[in-house]
């Protein structure tokens, strides 16, 4: 994602979920440039209708692309634990190559059993704050917990001393 030839990134429902739900979408296209979704994820992030967090990104087309996976057996080969867009975004990275944003554990898994490059939301927390896109990555990352995300208590101090904003631990 850093500088260089721009990346081809497949991208799973979580993640844009997730910065959509707390109405920091426009960080993760900042970040990306522009996201390529199978069928399924467009399905289910439509779902529910227009207003829903990232159904008028999706709608209107202009930095999240649909394209539609071109074997679907492929889509079959893949854990029955994992949903249908999970299975399209990997099917569809695989397809093209491209590198897959996802957050859901087992489809990273899979991704890594399949050699498919893989990363998830707080690399693109990471990143757009190494670009200065934002000041520091501690309260969106505070926004998408509270709307919604998990992010287990050990992972979340792990990502703050990452960035460099690890709180100082409680006195004793």
């Amino acid at each position: 994602m850093s500088a260089g030839a721009p990346v081809k990134i497949v991208s799973d429902a979580g993640p844009i979920l997730s910065f959509a739900r707390a109405g920091r979408l426009e960080i993760l296209r900042q970040v990306v440039g522009e996201l390529i979704i199978p069928q399924a994820v467009a399905e289910e992030l439509a779902a529910g209708g227009r207003g829903r967090p990232g159904a008028d990104e999706i709608e209107l087309g202009t930095w999240i692309k649909r394209e539609n996976v071109q074997d679907r057996s492929i889509v079959e080969q893949f854990s029955g634990k994992l949903g249908l867009g999970e299975r399209e975004a990997l099917a569809l990275a695989k397809q093209r190559g491209a590198a897959l944003l996802v957050d859901e554990r087992e489809a990273r898994k899979e991704a890594m059993r399949l050699g498919i490059p893989h990363f998830g939301s707080l690399k693109i927390l990471k990143e757009a704050k190494d670009r200065g896109i934002i000041p520091e990555a501690k309260s969106v990352l505070d926004e998408l917990i509270g709307s919604g995300t998990y992010i287990s208590d050990a992972l979340y101090q792990d990502f703050l001393r990452e960035v460099g904003e690890s709180e100082s631990p409680a006195p004793q």
